[in-house]
């Protein structure tokens, strides 16, 4: 059993850190697996295999989405089609890609109080 550390800011026994690795989807994505390991160490303890999945699926979106603005930006928000111009189809990706991660975000790391999306105008 892990001897319990007083590094915790009020005093008490920091919580021990649960090695979860990466799924097999976010290993196979260098992007991915670069943010999972952020993720990993920010949450610590509450990362959980119960916590995982909406974890790897939050970093699988993040690097989509990174992928496809870098693509909008080497390309453009017009791309022609014929003799005309049209918007380009990767910004359904980000849109649908940052819908995710927001939702996402909320569901790994809930604000603290109810109160906290009142004030933020949402």
């Amino acid at each position: 059993m892990p001897k319990p550390t007083t590094s915790h800011p009020a005093g008490r026994a920091a919580a021990p850190v649960l090695n979860v690795s990466a799924p097999p989807t976010v290993a196979g994505d260098s992007r991915a697996a670069e943010l999972w390991g952020e993720a990993a160490k920010a949450m610590g303890a509450r990362l959980t295999p119960f916590s995982a999945p909406l974890v790897a699926s939050f970093c699988l979106a993040v690097a989509r989405l990174e992928d496809a603005e870098r693509k909008i930006a080497a390309s453009g928000l017009l791309v022609k089609k014929g003799q005309a111009a049209e918007v380009n189809p990767l910004l359904a990706v980000v849109e649908r890609q940052l819908r995710i991660v927001r939702d996402l975000a909320d569901t790994v790391n809930p604000p603290a109080s109810p109160w906290a999306n009142r004030s933020a105008g949402r």
